[in-house]
This record gives structure tokens, C-alpha cells and sequence, in this order.
């Protein structure tokens, strides 16, 4: 069990402290699709370090989400790479449509992912997941629901 836990600690020491170039664009803007289906804005301040922001809705509820995420690519893998990250959001939902029952969502997100860079065009597509926590109230039901795709517009750099 130790061996287990030393390898893991190795492997994220050795994750966190890379400097490989991570991506070859610096913001990209394109559709969620998925449970938090929306818009995604995605913009990296440093090589391996992003912003990026959801904007979701639907007839029941809306959020903005706010995440910094840490990205490098996948060895041996071209053009692939990988994401963690972590956020918050803001936003509100509606209940019970008969009782007018509404509520104010605020709380903290996650993110792990992939992210392909097509070489000869200027998109992205990646599959996520993003399970979030609320803390004004009881609405938790994205923890198994957190799985999307993206599909962005790179815009040159």
C-alpha cells in the first residue's frame, strides 16, 4: 500500500512540474453538450494554465461556472491532451414549475478531462467530466451527471 502511494506522489510531482507546451492556442470559444450544456470560453494565461467559463441553461435552471485548469499533453499521444481543474459557480434553478419554488445555486466545481487538438484546423473537441457541489441549498444531483463534450473554435494566436 505504501509502494502505491509513493508511485502516486511520484507521478503527481512529476505531472505537476513539467514544462511541456501544453496546447497550441491561446483562447478558444465554442458549445458545451452534455448535462451543463451551454457555451465554453476557454483562455490560457501561461502554457500549461487555463481559464475557462460555462455558461449553461436550460427551462429549469442557469449557471455561470468559473475554473482554472492545469493541462499537458498526453505522452505518446499526438495532439491529445489531458486537464484537471477546479472552479466555482453561481447561478439559479427552478424546483417545481406549478409552485414557483426557485432558488440560488452558488458552490464549487471540479474538472478532469481530455482535450484533441485537430493539427490542421482550428478546433478543439474534449470529453469531461465536472461534477459540482452547492452549498446554498440541497440541489447535488450533478455528481454522476458532470459528463460532457466541447467543441470549440480555436482563434489564432
Amino acid at each position: 500500500m505504501k509502494l502505491k502511494k509513493l508511485l502516486f506522489a511520484g507521478f503527481l510531482i512529476t505531472a505537476l512540474t513539467t514544462t511541456l507546451q501544453a496546447q497550441n492556442y491561446n483562447t478558444a470559444f465554442g458549445v458545451r453538450l452534455g448535462y451543463d450544456s451551454g457555451l465554453t470560453l476557454k483562455h490560457f494565461f501561461a502554457p500549461a494554465n487555463a481559464a475557462e467559463f460555462i455558461l449553461s441553461a436550460s427551462p429549469r435552471y442557469f449557471q455561470l461556472a468559473g475554473l482554472y485548469e492545469y493541462q499537458q499533453p498526453v505522452p505518446g499521444a499526438p495532439n491529445l491532451d489531458w486537464y484537471l481543474g477546479l472552479g466555482a459557480h453561481i447561478g439559479g434553478i427552478h424546483h417545481n414549475k406549478d409552485e414557483y419554488d426557485n432558488a440560488f445555486l452558488i458552490g464549487a466545481d471540479l474538472i478532469a478531462g481530455i482535450e484533441y487538438i485537430f493539427p490542421q484546423a482550428p478546433f478543439t473537441a474534449s470529453l469531461d467530466w465536472k461534477p459540482s457541489f452547492n452549498f446554498t441549498n440541497d440541489y447535488n444531483d450533478y455528481w454522476f451527471s458532470g459528463f460532457a463534450l466541447s467543441l470549440r473554435y480555436t482563434f489564432p494566436q
